[in-house]
């Protein structure tokens, strides 16, 4: 047999007592090792572990939650007033974030090409009057959900709707993602004007009748 027979005797085969002879560690391995442990953390706390603490779900980079704040200029305070309107109102449906719900039917406000599109007619439509039936945003079809008439709905006489009306649209348009136009409370008025007996939720074919740049 070999010494390995006997792991916890202290002898080998052959009666002789096992010597185990012990060594320091050289005080500039423990120094090095000190140093790195040091300078780890410093790095982990300046670069937040690799990670920006600014970035948080659903968004990866740091740009791409820029491009969802609010922006500075003008009609400020009306885009303010949309961003908590839309707390209010829309967020329940389209998420604060805007991604949608489509297991609700509720389509993404991110990118959508009726939010962005040139003009506001429709918009101002939708959310005046509320919306039925399937509609396409982004090649994905949404038909099961049913969007209430939101701007009727909202509390004052009419000047004070068509305000919170294009506060929603202006926050809607210049943020998630989106880069268009605001909305003035003036404009919001006179398209309400004119759709002030149309008491059902719009569709799409009724919509696309109204010229994309309107």
């Amino acid at each position: 047999m070999n010494p390995e027979s006997y792991p916890y005797t202290g002898e080998t085969a052959g009666g002789d007592e096992l010597q185990v002879e012990r060594r320091s560690v050289p005080v500039w391995i423990i120094v090095l090792l000190l140093l790195l442990i040091y300078w780890g953390m410093l790095y982990f706390d300046q670069h937040s572990g690799w990670f920006n603490p600014d970035v948080y779900p659903p968004y990866h980079s740091i740009a791409e939650v820029e491009s969802f704040q609010i922006p500075k200029g003008e009609d400020d305070a009306l885009v303010l007033k949309g961003k908590q309107l839309f707390s209010l109102t829309c967020a329940v449906c389209h998420m604060e974030t805007g991604i949608g719900n489509p297991g609700n039917g509720c389509p993404p406000l991110i990118g959508s090409e009726w939010v962005a599109a040139p003009g506001s007619g429709r918009i101002v439509r939708i959310v005046s009057k509320g919306l039925t039936g399937p509609i396409e945003v982004k090649g994905q079809v949404y038909s099961t959900g049913t969007m209430l008439p939101i701007g009727d709905q909202m509390p004052g006489d009419e000047k004070e709707k068509a305000e919170s009306i294009a506060a929603i649209i202006s926050y809607v348009r210049k943020t998630f993602g989106n880069n268009a136009k605001g909305v003035k409370p003036d404009y919001v008025g006179s398209i309400r004007s004119q759709i002030k007996d149309h008491v059902a939720s719009y569709t799409v074919d009724e919509l696309k009748t109204v010229p994309e740049n309107e």
